[in-house]
């Protein structure tokens, strides 16, 4: 179980009420849960566009790995849960220009029947490290 003093929100009062945290950060090691393509008020953004979704999740993950001083550099490991594999190998391309000033990050994909959210396509959970 994570120490309230290592757990990081960013829409603080609906992961609290969802029983999450955003980020946990143990020693230099940051934890992201889950991200979906949602605005503040937990509309998906880009319902049926696979790219849009990407962007607005990598957006997201910048502004949370943001609070630890991290950045996008950091990120060593993702898993991508999305429900069109078609569409994420298509729109791929907007993924790959989030990592295009460093490495990538070792990736795993894999195709699920749904999401928390109906409209949404992808989720990606990653883990960062600190230098």
């Amino acid at each position: 179980m994570a120490k309230n003093t290592q757990a990081q929100y960013f829409h603080e009062a609906l992961e609290r009420q969802l029983g999450f945290a955003a980020m946990v950060h143990v020693g230099n090691t940051l934890y992201l849960s889950g991200l979906i393509a949602i605005d503040e008020k937990m509309a998906v953004v880009g319902p049926g566009d696979m790219a849009k979704q990407i962007n607005q999740i990598y957006d997201q993950m910048e502004k949370i790995l943001a609070m630890s001083g991290a950045t996008l550099e950091n990120v060593v490991n993702e898993v991508m849960f999305t429900t069109n594999m078609q569409a994420l190998v298509q729109a791929n391309g907007a993924r790959v220009a989030r990592y295009a000033k460093c490495a990538p990050p070792a990736s795993t994909g894999v195709q699920v029947s749904a999401l928390f959210l109906p409209d949404a396509m992808l989720e990606i959970q990653a883990t960062a490290v600190l230098d």
